[in-house]
């Protein structure tokens, strides 16, 4: 394999070391674009996704540990598990192009469902900052960053369990064990959302159902409202 030989930044020419990918004097992007685009596109796909293998790690855990991943970025753990933004992007992306694919390709589904698939995704994504600042309510002694940071791994994870709810909606009308199965996902939803809570947040039990219930009630309050507001638009 050949040696990586130093560069040099064309912004402030600034002698870099081998294999920089941004100058730190000027913050500039070393990145060539003079190349095939074949090259290009791999490392625009691992910027996104993040193949050196945090974000298969940090998706087992958003999955299975409620609350952790805010937790540790909030305190500043953050090397080994991917940034809050970049994992709600990357979730958003797979929701937005892979869903509707698929419920348009389940029998008896018509190009509206397309619709609701993207109104939700935009109606969360406007709601996001609405719903950090009524937690910042409900936990004023945390900054206003971690309230979004907790919110972003929240929405990830919800994502992904409306994604498998309405992925399954065609079938859960004809078979019951189906249906059964999207109650115990509504189930696991409403136990993630309290242990993150209490995780995130280091509540006791009792404190932190009242808070959730609370909170729960206020944004669906506000989220009742969101529908009836784009259900008007449309």
């Amino acid at each position: 394999m050949p040696e990586l030989s130093p560069t040099t930044c064309s912004n402030c020419s600034e002698t870099l070391p081998a294999g920089a990918r941004y100058c730190p004097a000027c913050g500039q992007s070393l990145i060539e674009l003079s190349r095939p685009w074949t090259e290009l596109a791999r490392e625009l796909l691992e910027e996104l996704f993040d193949f050196d293998g945090r974000m298969f790690i940090s998706m087992k855990l958003l999955l299975t540990r409620p609350g952790f991943l805010a937790h540790e970025y909030i305190r500043g753990r953050r090397r080994t598990y991917t940034p809050p933004l970049r994992m709600y992007l990357v979730v958003r992306l797979v929701f937005f192009f892979v869903l509707p694919s698929i419920i348009l390709d389940a029998p008896g589904q018509a190009p509206e469902h397309r619709v609701s698939v993207e109104l939700y995704s935009k109606g969360m994504f406007v709601l996001l900052p609405v719903f950090a600042l009524i937690l910042k309510m409900f936990y004023r002694r945390a900054f206003y960053l971690s309230h979004l940071v907790f919110t972003t791994y929240l929405f990830s994870f919800m994502y992904i369990l409306f994604g498998a709810l309405m992925a399954l909606e065609p079938a859960a009308d004809q078979y019951l064990v189906i249906m059964l199965f999207q109650v115990v996902l509504l189930l696991w939803m409403l136990y993630y959302f309290f242990s993150s809570l209490q995780t995130c947040f280091d509540g006791k039990l009792g404190m932190t159902m009242l808070k959730g219930l609370s909170l729960l009630l206020l944004f669906s309050s506000i989220l009742a409202m969101a529908i009836e507001g784009a259900s008007h638009l449309g």
